[in-house]
């Protein structure tokens, strides 16, 4: 590198040169170590460890000075432009700093980490070594030994020997793990450690943060024991980034109102309860009362492979090998609250068996009416105190109460899909036939809004209008759906579609290029009639083979599910109507805010922590733009973390993803078919939405899909999503459009590359890799 270079062939000044020789001097002009110390080093998500020279056992004054340079152009490097480019650090702000030490003639040396780098748990000590310099360790070029110590009584639960035998002793072990963990003591958090014995002494040669561990939860545990944890956003919606700081603040609030539930509580709190907890921008549930039981633990585990495969698989393998750890409980009572509820929502269940049509009117009018009470009690707020209140405390219990309140005729319809599956295996010999009675429901929004789309197409097209947001019949379609997002709707912190209209005039572009878009529209009312006809082909196929009375039960189950199965997607639809007020809310607070001077731009609301944004509106916080800069940086600094655990324990355990499956056929990948069919066609690799641009019959492939991905549907031949589920939104969603559909494909999005030709096979949960072209 030219920058190296430049520092390589500068002399060191004379004056400065000559300090540093008789620094040397004071040390005694021994054999020294000369290690560089830079700015951007042991950084919360990097530690740049290795990324600067480090020279050892220098011995002669003008080598001293060489090395102090040739580690000051360390920083130049391309190693180091590269890894501070990967991060995301303007090169700008790196500066290095060079540290003499005493050499330490070391007969044995190596590194030690507070915490098992590889499972995360805080509770174990693990020591590596080598005989003579540590530097043969780090560059990886010799095997070292290595133990596994419990942190709390230093004993050895773990070890691997040398040829030669180990090279310490358990009273050696004790020592460096005492040493290791005075650090973390010292510096507040897990440390690794570079270490080297001589002369019957145990030297720390270095310490630095371990900045690969997952944070665990800040604050007391739930309760007494060991506590596991799985990610909320992850397991319930597929969403493994992080939300804004407002958004977690408000779907915090939705958690705490499932929590009256359990206590009958309904009055606002401002802390979250004690089985949820943030870490690492995300919020995790903790479920150890349901795993203290063990017949519980693994009812769960199993219901969850419908809606997060891998959770529920990893969350198995933890409890058969580490699930001894947990305090069993006694026996669960079921909670007073939710048997309250349970009992109060019987009638509404009745009534939606028997007359589901009025039923599915009254839903979708209450709900209506709800939100419209919600909107009419956020425009008589005075100011932004109270506008900040009602966001934080009183939304969350709005939305709750909009969403729970639609749960019996929607579980209707759950029973009576799954009764009808049940009944055609048991009285037909397959549920194959079902497939098309799945499809086109009515009353499904998110289907109703890949129509509304195509209708704004349509009305683009006869109008000879390009799509544009003031094109004619955008602004009733955004009345009606400009609440929804592209991305992670339930984060109020993001985008709607009203806010930002050009992903709707992408989507109508997008359909204008695939064809007539009468042509979409007729194929929902052809999937409509297609559904009516599968229902009257198994009624008549019952009759036929069980006879009068199981065709008329049969019928019944049908038409149920068809006027309420629809409505699966209604209470996230409403939901999201509601948290689109707070966003309003906000963003009114924000103009304030900036108008008082405390802001620069009103969407930095949205990066302030609930303490920061009363104390804003309160006058108690003079200026909150560096906290909304720190907020901003650290949403977007987690936005880039990749890897999130499955499972998370109290004692830093770490479960990423469950064991890998059995090898599959080269150039086949596998997962969980969700969707059934067979389409051949190109890849598409999406990370958003928005500023997407695709083909007909292309292959979407994507980390997960929420509403906002479904108007892309209609284009896609066939969906291959990283997780999810049976009962995952993107999967539902795809065998109601017919298109075949493979989720819990791991790292799909990086296996699988844009123009690559594959086969989906949705049934047997596999892709398989045509050609590379």
């Amino acid at each position: 590198m030219q920058l190296r270079a430049a520092f390589e062939a500068a002399p060191v000044p004379e004056d400065l040169a000559g300090s540093i020789v008789a620094a040397w001097h004071r040390l005694g002009g021994q054999a020294v170590a000369v290690r560089s110390s830079a700015t951007t080093e042991d950084l919360p998500g990097a530690s740049s460890a290795g990324q600067q020279d480090t020279l050892l056992d220098v011995t002669v004054a003008e080598q001293v000075v060489d090395a102090v340079r040739r580690c000051w152009s360390s920083l130049w490097t391309a190693r180091a432009l590269a890894y501070r480019t990967r991060q995301g650090t303007p090169h700008a702000e790196a500066a290095v700093a060079v540290v003499v030490q005493r050499m330490v003639p070391a007969e044995v040396a190596g590194v030690l980490f507070t915490a098992d780098p590889l499972t995360g748990r805080r509770d174990r000590v693990v020591v590596e070594a080598v005989r003579g310099l540590g530097d043969a360790l780090v560059s990886g070029r010799v095997t070292p030994q290595r133990w596994v110590l419990d942190a709390g009584t230093r004993a050895v639960l773990n070890e691997s020997d040398g040829p030669d035998g180990p090279l310490l002793d358990a009273e050696r072990l004790r020592d460096l793990a005492g040493l290791g963990l005075a650090a973390a003591t010292l510096s507040g958090a897990p440390q690794d450690v570079e270490w080297a014995t001589a002369s019957g002494r145990c030297w720390l040669l270095q310490s630095r943060p371990i900045t690969t561990l997952f944070p665990l939860p800040p604050g007391p545990p739930a309760g007494p024991g060991l506590r596991v944890h799985i990610p909320l956003t992850l397991a319930s919606q597929g969403i493994a980034e992080p939300l804004t700081p407002a958004g977690t603040a408000v779907f915090a609030g939705l958690a705490t109102a499932v929590s009256s539930l359990w206590s009958l509580r309904s009055r606002p709190r401002r802390e979250l309860p004690p089985w949820v907890s943030l870490a690492a921008g995300r919020l995790f549930y903790d479920i150890t009362p349901l795993l203290a039981s063990p017949r519980l633990g693994r009812r769960l585990a199993d219901r969850m492979a419908l809606k997060d495969p891998a959770t529920s698989a990893a969350l198995r393998e933890w409890l058969d090998r580490e699930g001894d750890r947990l305090d069993r409980a006694r026996g669960m009572v079921l909670p007073v609250g939710l048997s309250v509820w349970v009992a109060r929502e019987v009638p509404g269940l009745l009534a939606a068996t028997v007359a589901p049509d009025r039923a599915r009117r009254r839903l979708l009018a209450r709900a209506d009416d709800q939100v419209q009470r919600v909107r009419q009690e956020a425009a008589g707020l005075a100011g932004p105190r109270e506008q900040v209140n009602f966001v934080l405390e009183n939304l969350p219990r709005r939305t709750f109460d909009v969403a729970w309140s639609q749960l019996p005729p929607l579980y209707v319809g759950l029973i009576s899909g799954a009764l009808a599956a049940w009944l055609c295996e048991r009285w037909l010999g397959s549920a194959t036939g079902l497939e098309p009675v799945r499809r086109w429901l009515p009353s499904d929004p998110t289907l109703a809004m890949g129509a509304a789309l195509a209708r704004l197409a349509q009305t683009c097209r006869e109008a000879g209008v390009e799509p544009s947001p003031t094109a004619p019949g955008t602004a009733e379609f955004l009345a009606a759906f400009g609440h929804r997002a592209p991305d992670r709707e339930i984060d109020l912190g993001l985008p709607r579609f009203r806010d930002d209209p050009s992903y709707v005039v992408q989507l109508v572009r997008g359909y204008l290029a695939a064809g007539d878009p009468a042509e979409l529209l007729a194929r929902h009312q052809r999937g409509a009639e297609q559904a009516e006809a599968a229902v009257r082909d198994l009624v008549a196929a019952a009759r036929r083979a069980r006879g009068r009375l199981p065709a008329l039960v049969l019928r019944a189950v049908l038409v149920r599910y068809r006027a309420l199965g629809g409505l699966r997607e209604r209470p996230k639809f409403d939901l999201v109507r509601v948290l689109a007020l707070g966003r309003g809310l906000l963003q009114q607070v924000g103009v304030a805010l900036v108008a008082a001077g405390r802001l620069d731009g009103a969407d930095d609301v949205f990066f302030l922590d609930p303490a920061d944004l009363r104390a804003g509106v309160e006058g108690t916080a003079p200026d909150l733009r560096e906290r909304a800069d720190r907020g901003r940086r650290e949403y977007e600094r987690e936005l880039g973390r990749r890897a999130v655990p499955l499972v998370l324990t109290s004692d830093g355990e770490t479960v990423y993803a469950p064991a890998a499956p059995a090898q599959s056929a080269p150039g086949t990948l596998v997962g969980t078919g969700v969707s059934p069919g067979v389409h051949e066609g190109v890849v598409q690799v999406l990370d958003s939405p928005v500023g997407a641009t695709l083909a007909p019959g292309e292959v979407l492939v994507a980390a997960s899909t929420d509403p906002g991905w479904t108007p892309l549907f209609h284009l896609a031949g066939a969906l291959v999503m990283e997780v999810g589920g049976v009962v995952s939104h993107g999967a539902i969603v795809a065998r109601e459009y017919g298109i075949p559909a493979v989720a819990t494909v791991p790292d799909a999005t990086r296996r699988l590359r844009t123009g690559q030709r594959v086969r989906v096979d949705g049934g047997a949960g596999t892709i398989t890799l045509l050609d590379d072209s």
